[in-house]
């Protein structure tokens, strides 16, 4: 954790980053709760952490803001413990709009003919400084687990590398994420059945395409297929309960379950950059010398204009949906967060 704090704080401070933006101006925007982060804490950290990365995706027409949205800048955060609130507090006009992942908020828009995601991606685009600003507003999905189960945490990280090297990782991200937010009903893969203990496995349902939970109350789409799938590989016996999003660590602590399927913390090429180690002072110069020839005059004005996080807040964001006493497995997929509106508000 400490290495992937180091390493990151010191690509932002060589990218430039100095000042403190604006305050909130009014806009409300309903969020999923995190574990130990309020939605001050939350406001604060996104000002600083993501405002400047996000203006840099705009810069370079990766997000490209529809002619009649207002420019936000600064919005309030109001915490809501699972989507179907948080959905009713959007339909009830309390919240402006509801930020979350991506292909969550595809899947949604799909299936509700009054919803629209507030601007237009090109994700598709990212390369260089992009890729870094992409990584820098987007979440990893881990599994969690209780901070003396390492030798199931290893085994899951295992399983999760061999699955990203041979393809079958990407195969189901395509299938039961990308292709399912497209609109549909996520289906349920086969579990294989195995001698000896389960692995209880803790599932929300609550956040479809990749956590879902049918009428039935049966579960499906892509937690079932990768849990599947490790179950496979592992020849182990996997137990699906059903958890609320915010009693996650609860049903851990009281060992309901062994794991749970889902925690948001550092994506995919944060935690790479994490495993090459922590830069020497002539790397850190060579890395600035670098990323110096290649940003333009606007890129360094906006972040410039950007706040400077301290090692503080990388560890708050780092630990934002992580109780004390608990670990995580490497990212298994990583999501950018978006903003869902009506088309016609009340």
């Amino acid at each position: 954790m400490k290495r992937l704090i180091s390493v990151t704080l010191v690509l932002m401070l060589l990218l430039g980053v100095l000042a403190v933006p604006a305050m909130a101006d009014g806009y409300t925007i309903g969020h999923l709760s995190y574990l130990n982060l309020s939605e001050e804490e939350n406001y604060a950290l996104k000002a600083v952490m993501q405002a400047p990365w996000i203006k840099l995706l705009f810069l370079h027409g990766l997000w490209v803001e529809g002619e009649d949205s207002p420019v936000i800048e600064s919005p309030t955060f109001r915490y809501y413990d699972r989507l179907d609130t948080l959905l009713m507090a959007l339909q009830a006009g309390d919240v402006d709009g509801i930020e979350l992942p991506y292909y969550t908020g595809k899947y949604l828009c799909a299936t509700n003919d009054n919803m629209m995601i507030r601007e237009e991606y090109h994700l598709e685009k990212a390369e260089g400084i992009t890729e870094l600003a992409l990584a820098m507003v987007s979440d990893g999905f881990s599994f969690l687990l209780k901070n003396d189960h390492t030798e199931l945490r290893d085994q899951l990280d295992a399983q999760i590398t061999a699955m990203k090297e041979d393809g079958t990782l990407q195969q189901l991200i395509d299938e039961h994420i990308i292709k399912a937010s497209e609109g549909g009903v996520p289906v349920a893969v086969e579990f294989g059945q195995f001698e000896g203990d389960p692995i209880r496995v803790g599932v929300t349902g609550d956040l479809p395409p990749m956590d879902y939970k049918n009428a039935d109350d049966s579960f499906a789409g892509f937690n079932t297929a990768v849990l599947a799938e490790i179950g496979k590989r592992l020849q182990k016996n996997i137990e699906l309960v059903q958890v609320d999003s915010v009693a996650r660590s609860l049903a851990l602590s009281e060992g309901t379950v062994d794991v749970v399927f889902w925690t948001r913390g550092a994506p995919e090429m944060l935690v790479d950059m994490m495993k090459q180690g922590e830069p020497t002072q002539e790397e850190m110069e060579a890395m600035k010398a670098e990323q110096q020839k290649t940003m333009t005059e606007e890129e360094i004005a906006i972040l410039e204009n950007a706040g400077t996080p301290n090692e503080a807040q990388f560890e708050q964001k780092a630990a934002r949906d992580m109780p004390p006493d608990t670990i995580i497995t490497q990212p298994y997929f990583t999501d950018c967060a978006v903003w869902v509106v009506l088309k016609d508000p009340k």
